[in-house]
């Protein structure tokens, strides 16, 4: 149930000070359950009070704050809440799409995806993945409306509309180059709660709480050119999360941010598809793929303009006959294939800046790290890569 689940998470949170994790999990409880207008302004205050320490202590928080967390924890235990609704709908697959192409002619390299289906439901992350240039912006933009296919149907069970026309109003995209805006940030979010109906008291408490949720309050007067492109990154999300889409579009989101930005940001999108009282479908593409792959439910990995993989991400390579380890240390090509000389079946290729070893499939990570201390080379990192669409990049020539 998520309510218990949510209580764990908070309360786990709180038992490693993980305030920033408290917090945000504590903000998503009050948007999924109705809780009293005290509660909610409770946990708003104790997100604010987070953020405020964030910016002058490191996170750490006094302890009326923390009492009030456990209070909080505590009152939400002992009662069974019921769910927010917001636009529900019957069906879990919301996008439909079958057949879908586009071919380019013109310019000095003529360019086609060929015909792929996709299939987006509610609840699901989907990580479109494939070296630069080989059609997955294409498929995001056809998926968004901002593109005509040539080919193909895109139906929304979900919505029980048959076209996008009856569909944008419930999808939201976020390309890799944001549009400048102007004014300030909170004059935006304004401007667009209200031509999505949020109106009155309505529009502040939105605009509030999501400002808080993703740590955008003190950018609240800034304007574009005070605010870093990470957290343009976030005001728009900001805005599209104000009106619940059901399916979020996102093009290289990863692109602009730092690594520890990269993980709250996925581990936000994660939540977010986890609602139960506004499920959303979020499909997004990344040069960042390992990262992808540890929130994806599902990879569509194309190669020049081809579906090469297209389903479950643990299903990829499931029936595999070898494994597969990227690697890297203190050593050359030469080295690590003389490492190895006593196992034929292992195979070594330099991938660049690490290396890849393809192994029998009775051969795991720690056999391999195994060889490699015996034989005393200096390991800096070594990723299990058997069920990962990384095998699948090519080499540049």
């Amino acid at each position: 149930m998520l309510q218990q689940k949510l209580i764990h998470e908070v309360e786990t949170s709180l038992q490693h000070s993980d305030y920033s994790l408290l917090t945000r999990r504590l903000m998503d409880f009050c948007e999924e359950f109705n809780v009293s207008d005290s509660n909610r302004r409770e946990i708003i205050n104790l997100r604010r009070t987070y953020l405020n320490s964030e910016n002058k202590e490191g996170g750490v928080i006094g302890e009326e704050a923390l009492a009030m967390a456990q209070q909080l924890i505590t009152e939400f235990k002992s009662k069974e809440l019921s769910y927010k609704k917001y636009n529900a709908v019957s069906e879990e697959l919301l996008v439909s799409a079958n057949g879908l192409s586009k071919q380019f002619s013109r310019g000095r390299t003529p360019f086609k995806l060929h015909p792929l289906d996709v299939k987006l439901r509610l609840g699901e992350i989907t990580g479109v993945v494939g070296e630069n240039g080989n059609g997955k912006t294409t498929l995001l933009r056809i998926l968004a409306g901002e593109l005509s296919s040539d080919t193909g149907t895109l139906l929304y069970p979900a919505l029980h509309v048959n076209n996008w026309y009856g569909a944008k109003s419930h999808l939201a995209f976020i390309p890799q180059r944001i549009d400048r805006w102007f004014g300030t940030l909170l004059d935006n979010l304004r401007f667009y709660a209200t031509i999505h109906n949020l109106t009155g008291p309505e529009n502040d408490n939105h605009i509030d709480y999501i400002l808080y949720r993703l740590g955008l309050d003190k950018f609240r007067d800034l304007k574009w050119t005070e605010i870093s492109s990470g957290y343009r990154l976030r005001f728009e999300l900001a805005k599209m999360l104000l009106w619940k889409p059901k399916l979020l579009i996102l093009d290289e989101p990863l692109a602009n941010l730092d690594i520890n930005a990269q993980q709250l940001f996925l581990q936000d999108l994660k939540f977010f598809t986890q609602s139960v009282s506004h499920p959303v479908s979020i499909i997004l593409s990344s040069q960042n793929l390992h990262e992808i792959e540890r929130v994806a439910d599902n990879i569509i990995f194309i190669r020049q303009g081809k579906t090469v993989y297209n389903g479950s991400q643990k299903d990829f390579a499931f029936d595999r006959q070898q494994n597969s380890f990227e690697l890297s240390g203190k050593f050359d090509l030469d080295t690590l294939v003389k490492c190895f000389v006593d196992f034929p079946e292992f195979k070594v290729e330099n991938a660049g800046t690490s290396f890849i070893v393809t192994t029998s499939i009775n051969c795991n990570i720690y056999t391999v790290t195994n060889i490699l201390r015996e034989r005393e080379l200096d390991l800096n990192y070594i990723r299990d890569i058997s069920q990962s669409t990384r095998k699948l990049f090519h080499k540049d020539i």
